[in-house]
C-alpha cells in the first residue's frame, strides 16, 4: 500500500498527522484550565510537562493574551448565551483557533478546528466553533 500512496504523500500524511497531534496536546493544556473556570497558567504546565521551545512561545502568548481572546470570542456568542455555558473543550478548541487565527490562514484554521472538535467532542459542537471562528475571522482577523 505504501508503494501506491508515494513517498512524498507519506511524507505529507505523516507532517499533518503530526500537527494535528500537536494542536491537539495544546488545546489539552487550556482545557486543564477551562474545566475548572481557571486563567491559563504556564507555570503550573511547565512543571508538570516537558515541553519543546515552540509549545512554551505559543502557550505563553496565549497567557499573555488570554483575556483578549475571552473578550473577543464573547462578542460573537449569540446574545442570549453565555460563555461560562459553553463547554470547556469547546472554550479550549475557540482560544486555540483564535490564535491560529493571528498567523495562519482562516479557511485552514476553522477546518482543522471543526475536525478537532469533531474527533474530541461527541456532540455538535463543531458548529458553534465553525461559526464563533469564521464570524471572528471576518470581523476581527480581517479588519485589521
Amino acid at each position: 500500500m505504501a508503494e501506491r500512496i508515494g513517498e512524498n504523500n507519506l511524507k505529507k500524511i505523516d507532517f499533518l498527522s503530526k500537527k494535528l497531534q500537536n494542536r491537539i496536546k495544546l488545546i489539552t493544556f487550556i482545557y486543564q484550565f477551562e474545566l475548572f473556570d481557571e486563567k491559563i497558567s504556564c507555570e503550573k504546565i511547565f512543571q508538570d510537562n516537558d515541553l519543546q521551545n515552540w509549545e512554551v512561545n505559543i502557550l505563553n502568548l496565549i497567557e499573555s493574551k488570554y483575556d483578549f481572546l475571552i473578550n473577543v470570542a464573547k462578542q460573537f456568542i449569540s446574545k442570549d448565551w453565555e460563555w461560562n455555558r459553553v463547554l470547556p473543550l469547546t472554550r479550549a478548541i475557540i482560544i486555540y483557533g483564535e490564535y491560529e487565527l493571528l498567523f495562519n490562514e482562516p479557511k485552514i484554521v476553522i477546518n482543522e478546528m471543526i475536525n478537532i472538535c469533531k474527533l474530541l467532542s461527541p456532540n455538535n459542537d463543531y458548529k458553534f466553533v465553525n461559526k464563533v471562528l469564521d464570524l471572528i475571522s471576518k470581523n476581527v482577523i480581517n479588519k485589521k
